[in-house]
C-alpha cells in the first residue's frame, strides 16, 4: 500500500488541486441524488396527506419546499415537488458532467506523466540491466500495469469515495428518520465486506501469476519479431508456433484461475444484495402495519438500500481486485527503484591519448570467466588502434569499458592522462561513435538515421554517404535518401546497414571512432574503397576491431587478444615477422609468401 501511496504521488504532481476538485463535484451531485430521492418520501406522503415533520431533515426539507409555510401548503401545491425533483436532477447531471471533465482532464495528464517518467527512468538505466532482465517484463511494466494504475486512479478511485459519499449520506438521512431501519438494512454490509478481505490475497497472487504469464508471451513474440529473418531463413515458423503456443497456454491457465476466483466473488456477493434489500423491505412493511413509520418512510428505506447495496458491492469487488492494482504498483515501483545511470557526475572529458593501464573484467553474470586479464597498451590521440582476435577473446570488451557501459574489475583506463571513472559518462560518449557489426537502425527515412547523432544538421547528409560508399546505392532507390529504411533497417541489406550506421558515426563528428567488425558484411573491394576513403577523412583517434588483416594492416598500432590477454602487440610488419595467431591469418586470408616476407599486403 505504501508503495501504491507513492506512485499515487507521483502520477499527481502538478494535478493535486484538479483531482481533489472532481471529487468536491462528485459530493455536490450526490447530496442532490439524495435530495432527490428523499423528495420520493414526501411525495408519498403528500399523497396520502401524513407529511410527518419528526426530523430535522425532513423539516428543513418541507421548509425549502413550502417557502416556511408548512405542509399544508405542499398538499394544496404538489407542483413544487416535480419541480425540484427537475432541478435536483440538473444540478446532478452538472456536477457529473464537470467531474467527468475534470477527472478526463487529470486522467489524461497523470497518464502522460506517468509513462513519460517510466521512459524516462527506462532509458536512463545502466547497460548491464538491459542485459539481465527481459524486455517483455520492461514492456510489460511501461505499459499494461501503468493501465492498470491510471484505471484505479481514473475510475476505480472514483467509485470508491462515490461509494463513500452516498453510504455516508444515505445512512445520516436514514438514520435521522429511523435509527432502526438504518440498523436492520446495513446490518449484512460488514459481512459483505470481511468476506472480500480473505479474497484479497487470492486474487492479488493469481492476478500476479497471470501478469507475469503475460510478460513471457510478450517477451516471445518481441524475440520472434527481432529474429523474423533467422525464423524465415530456416523454415523455424512451425516450431516458433509450437513454443508461443505453450507460453500462451500457461498464460490461459493463469488467467482462467484469477477470473474464476474473481467472478466468484462477483456472483456470490448478489446473495448479501438480496438478503439486504429482502430484509429492508420486510422491517419497512412491518413498520408501517404498526404505525411506527409513514409509508413515505418505507419507501426511501428501500430506495437508499438500493443506492448503497450495488455500489458497497462493487466495491466489495474493487476491494477484491486491490490485489491487481498492488502487484502493478509494486512492479512499477521496483522498476523505479533500480538505480539509473549516472551520467553527470565527474569532470568534463578532454580529447587525449588512451592508455589501459592492467586492466582485468568480468562481466557480472560470469564473475568467474575473465574476459579481460592484466590488459595494458596505449594509443596516442589521433592514431588508430587495430585490435585482433578469436571470437570470446575480449575485443568488444574493450570498447564497452571505453564507453563506460561497464567499469573495470582492476586496474585503470586513461583519457588525456585523467583516469575515466572521475570522467562523467555523458562527457566521454559525447566523444566516441561506435558503429557496430549488427547496428540498429531507426524506423525511419535514410536521411534521419543518419542524421540522428548529428550536433549539426545543417550539415549534407550525403558528404557522409559518399564516404562510406553508400551514396550510389541510395540514389538508386526511387526515394533516394527519403527511403524509409523499415524496422531495424529490414529492408537494407547487411552491408548497407553497416555503411548507413557508418555514415551515421560520421556526421555524428565525434574525435573517436569505434568501428567494432562493422564492415563484416561487406565485400572486399567496397571495404578497401571504405578504408581508402576513411584515410582522408579521418583526423582523430580510431579502434578498428576487426577479423580482416586488411582493415587492420594500415593501422598505427595492432594488438592481438588471445583468451583476454595481449599475445601480439606492434604494426603490420613486426606481426608478420613473428610467429604467431596474426601470422597465421594472415596465411588464412590468402596472403602469400612475398607478403609474409615484406610485410606488403598484395590483396
Amino acid at each position: 500500500m505504501k508503495d501504491l501511496l507513492h506512485l499515487t504521488k507521483l502520477a499527481l504532481k502538478g494535478h493535486m488541486f484538479a483531482y481533489a476538485m472532481a471529487y468536491v463535484f462528485q459530493l455536490f451531485a450526490v447530496v442532490a441524488l439524495v435530495f432527490s430521492s428523499f423528495l420520493s418520501r414526501v411525495l408519498v406522503d403528500a399523497l396520502a396527506q401524513n407529511i410527518v415533520i419528526s426530523d430535522p431533515i425532513t423539516r428543513a426539507t418541507v421548509f425549502i419546499l413550502s417557502a416556511g409555510q408548512g405542509a399544508e401548503f405542499i398538499y394544496t401545491h404538489m407542483y413544487v415537488l416535480p419541480i425540484a425533483l427537475g432541478v435536483s436532477a440538473v444540478v446532478v447531471a452538472a456536477m457529473t458532467s464537470l467531474r467527468l471533465l475534470v477527472r478526463f482532464y487529470v486522467t489524461a495528464h497523470t497518464n502522460k506523466g506517468l509513462q513519460m517518467l517510466l521512459y524516462d527512468h527506462l532509458i536512463s538505466l545502466p547497460y548491464s540491466e538491459y542485459k539481465k532482465r527481459k524486455s517483455g517484463d520492461l514492456l510489460q511494466c511501461c505499459t499494461r500495469d501503468i493501465d492498470v494504475i491510471r484505471r484505479f486512479l481514473g475510475f476505480e478511485m472514483s467509485m470508491l469515495v462515490y461509494t463513500f459519499f452516498i453510504v455516508l449520506l444515505c445512512s445520516i438521512v436514514l438514520g435521522t428518520i429511523s435509527w432502526k431501519l438504518l440498523l436492520i438494512s446495513i446490518c449484512l454490509f460488514p459481512i459483505l465486506f470481511i468476506y472480500s478481505f480473505f479474497l484479497i490475497k487470492v486474487v492479488r497472487a493469481r492476478y500476479r501469476a497471470a501478469d507475469d504469464a503475460e510478460a513471457e508471451v510478450m517477451d516471445r513474440i518481441a524475440g520472434n519479431l527481432n529474429a523474423i529473418r533467422t525464423v524465415k531463413a530456416y523454415g523455424a515458423e512451425n516450431k516458433e508456433m509450437a513454443k508461443m503456443n505453450e507460453v500462451i497456454d500457461t498464460y490461459e491457465e493463469k488467467f482462467v484461475a484469477w477470473r474464476k476466483v474473481s467472478s466468484f466473488f462477483f456472483s456470490s456477493s448478489d446473495i448479501f444484495i438480496f438478503f439486504s434489500r429482502s430484509l429492508a423491505v420486510t422491517v419497512a412493511l412491518f413498520f408501517v402495519f404498526t404505525g411506527e413509520v409513514t409509508p413515505g418512510t418505507a419507501v426511501i428505506a428501500y430506495t437508499f438500500v438500493n443506492m448503497m447495496v450495488w455500489p458497497l458491492r462493487d466495491s466489495a469487488t474493487r476491494i477484491a481486485n486491490l490485489g491487481q492494482i498492488l502487484a502493478a504498483s509494486d512492479r512499477i515501483n521496483a522498476f523505479l527503484k533500480i538505480p539509473r545511470e549516472d551520467l553527470e557526475t565527474g569532470k568534463e572529458a578532454t580529447m587525449g591519448d588512451i592508455v589501459f593501464d592492467h586492466v582485468s573484467f568480468a562481466y557480472p553474470d560470469a564473475p568467474d570467466i575473465g574476459i579481460l586479464e592484466d590488459v595494458s597498451f596505449k594509443i596516442e590521440k589521433g592514431k588508430t588502434l587495430a585490435i585482433m582476435g578469436k571470437t570470446g577473446s575480449g575485443k568488444s570488451t574493450i570498447a564497452a569499458l571505453l564507453l563506460r557501459l561497464y567499469e573495470p574489475d582492476s586496474g585503470k583506463i586513461y583519457l588525456n592522462g585523467d583516469d575515466i571513472s572521475a570522467l562523467s559518462r555523458k562527457s566521454i560518449r559525447k566523444l566516441m561513435a561506435p558503429v557496430l557489426q549488427d547496428p540498429f537502425l531507426f524506423s525511419m527515412s535514410i536521411e534521419d538515421n543518419i542524421s540522428v547523432a548529428s550536433d549539426r544538421p545543417e550539415l549534407s547528409v550525403d558528404t557522409y554517404a559518399k564516404v562510406a560508399k553508400m551514396d550510389d546505392t541510395i540514389q538508386g532507390f526511387d526515394k533516394g535518401y527519403k527511403t524509409p529504411v523499415g524496422e531495424k533497417g529490414v529492408t537494407l541489406s547487411g552491408g548497407q546497414r553497416q555503411r548507413l550506421a557508418l555514415a551515421r558515426a560520421l556526421a555524428s563528428q565525434r574525435q573517436i571512432l569505434i568501428l567494432d567488425d562493422s564492415l563484416s558484411a561487406v565485400d572486399s573491394q567496397t571495404d578497401l574503397a571504405i578504408r581508402s576513403s576513411l584515410k582522408n577523412t579521418l583526423n582523430g583517434t580510431t579502434f578498428i576491431i576487426t577479423h580482416r588483416i586488411n582493415s587492420a594492416k594500415d593501422a598505427d598500432r595492432i594488438i592481438v587478444l588471445e583468451k583476454g590477454r595481449i599475445s601480439e602487440e606492434g604494426t603490420h610488419k613486426e606481426l608478420l615477422a613473428k610467429e604467431g595467431f596474426y601470422k597465421e591469418l594472415a596465411y588464412i586470408q590468402g596472403a602469400n609468401s612475398s607478403l609474409i616476407e615484406k610485410g606488403e599486403n598484395h590483396a
